[in-house]
């Protein structure tokens, strides 16, 4: 019984890796086609129950929305879209009423790109997101619960 359990979480493993792995290969293959022909703003709203977004905006040298793809969802199997709504707005000065009609998930990856945007043209580097257990162990450590010594 014990075997017959491992041996299915073994198989959900690999089958996770694979499918991530698919989608790994299409956020390229998007990316990729996109930067050939223009800088590319990236923007992130991560969940871990709730669906996520990426957003990738090309963009021109006066950061005028180009392209927008978007891959909102809470599995494996989510690819990249075109979404038209961002196309010919300027990426800081997005509209209240075109963010109106977008979903918070996609609001978020939206503030996320233009955060990165502003960090990247100031010459900094956009901070590395936490991993789930980096931020596992900042909610122990803030409660003092854990120490790292």
């Amino acid at each position: 019984m014990i075997f017959t359990l491992l041996g299915l979480v073994a198989i959900m493993f690999i089958l996770q890796s694979v499918l991530g792995y698919g989608q790994l290969k299409d956020f390229n293959q998007n990316y990729n086609d996109m930067r050939s022909q223009h800088k590319v703003s990236i923007g992130r709203s991560k969940g871990l129950v709730t669906t996520g977004v990426v957003l990738l905006m090309r963009i021109d040298k006066k950061a005028r929305i180009i392209e927008t793809r978007k891959m909102q969802g809470t599995t494996v199997f989510a690819r990249f879209k075109s979404f038209e709504k961002l196309n010919g707005k300027h990426l800081l000065e997005i509209d209240e009423e075109t963010l109106g009609q977008v979903d918070r998930f996609t609001k978020k990856a939206i503030n996320d790109a233009q955060q990165t945007y502003r960090i990247v043209q100031a010459g900094g580097e956009p901070p590395k997101p936490a991993s789930p257990v980096e931020k596992l162990l900042n909610l122990f450590k803030k409660k003092g619960e854990v120490s790292r010594s």
